[in-house]
């Protein structure tokens, strides 16, 4: 199993990924900073989902996960938020790695139970977070935005992944949905 993982990743992360991950981050980095909700425990909510949940359909948990948590991580650091950083990327990050191991194939169910799983796993994360930073009350305040924001990321990411898939079917070849391109 580990060396599994270790080939898949050395697979995943190759030289021409690189730009990929790059221009991907950025896009991440400036769609995390561009609708900003802030939240009571010094934090704010924004469309980090919808990358996350993109990224990780498209790229794979590995590309994926180095995506979704360099970008918001990065939108934190920019924003004013340095606090919340290293959280985010952790937490966002293995968000899009579970995504990217749950789901397999590309139908709605596994697509919906590997994101919700995933999703719990930010919300959680999140209020593990916010109650090391500001206290687990105000943290508890915060589980319904987060679960509100990764249900939207989930809608959007998985709408525009649908939309993409379907005008550039070869990007199926560099997930890991084991659909083959055009289907």
């Amino acid at each position: 199993m580990a060396q599994e993982v270790k080939n898949d990743i050395k697979k995943a992360l190759q030289v021409n990924t690189i730009p990929l991950i790059a221009i991907m981050t950025a896009v991440t980095t400036v769609l995390t900073m561009l609708v900003k909700i802030p939240t009571p425990i010094r934090g704010y909510l924004n469309l980090s989902d919808t990358m996350i949940y993109f990224s990780a359909y498209a790229f794979g948990p590995w590309v994926g996960g180095i995506i979704g948590g360099l970008g918001p991580a990065l939108s934190d650091l920019i924003s004013g938020y340095p606090q919340w950083a290293i959280f985010t990327f952790v937490i966002d990050g293995l968000q899009a790695v579970l995504v990217g191991l749950l789901v397999k194939k590309f139908n709605p169910a596994n697509i919906i139970i590997g994101s919700v799983i995933a999703g719990v796993w930010k919300v959680f994360g999140y209020f593990i977070a916010g109650g090391i930073l500001s206290g687990f009350g105000p943290a508890l305040g915060e589980i319904a935005g987060n679960s509100f924001q990764m249900a939207v990321g989930l809608i959007v990411g998985f709408a525009l992944f649908t939309a993409v898939r379907q005008a550039y079917p070869p990007l199926v070849r560099l997930g890991n949905l084991g659909v083959k391109a055009g289907e």
